[in-house]
């Protein structure tokens, strides 16, 4: 059984790093953005043996990376070795989808679980390489238990 989650930011909000859509149809207000296709995150999660699969799809931003989090920690918790976080459908990812990452890596390992990433698009695999932080959600990146 698959679980998916959509998200679509709220009227008139919009990121200040995607460029100003100007688009003046009846009924949007002015200066806000329509909801777009563009504008949505769908993630799919699955069981894979003592682990979580979940497929992100879209663009995470401070706007969608909060749906991305509370499915990555539902995942988590259901999960009894980690989550394997599939990155290759992502389309834009910013510092909050990183963070966010970040804090489910924390958790994991309070929990003794892990996080990895599997297949990172182009732009996700940027940011992460740029930060420094692929290192981290690598399958050698796993502790070894402490004895």
């Amino acid at each position: 059984m698959h679980a998916r989650d959509i998200s679509v930011p709220e009227p008139g909000h919009r990121s200040p790093y995607r460029p100003a859509i100007d688009m003046a149809a009846p009924g949007i207000p002015d200066g806000s953005t329509p909801w777009s296709p563009s504008s949505v995150l769908l993630t799919d999660s699955y069981p894979e043996g003592p682990r979580k699969v979940v497929v992100v799809n879209g663009e995470v931003d401070y706007e969608t990376a909060p749906v991305m989090s509370a499915v990555l920690r539902n995942a988590l918790r259901d999960s009894a070795e980690g989550v394997d976080v599939d990155l290759s459908a992502v389309r834009f990812w910013d510092c909050a989808a990183l963070n966010a990452l970040l804090r489910l890596r924390r958790e994991a390992l309070a929990h003794g679980k892990t996080v990895i990433v599997r297949s990172p698009s182009r732009t996700a695999r940027r940011v992460l390489d740029l930060t420094g932080t692929a290192r981290l959600f690598r399958p050698s990146a796993i502790p070894s238990p402490r004895p």
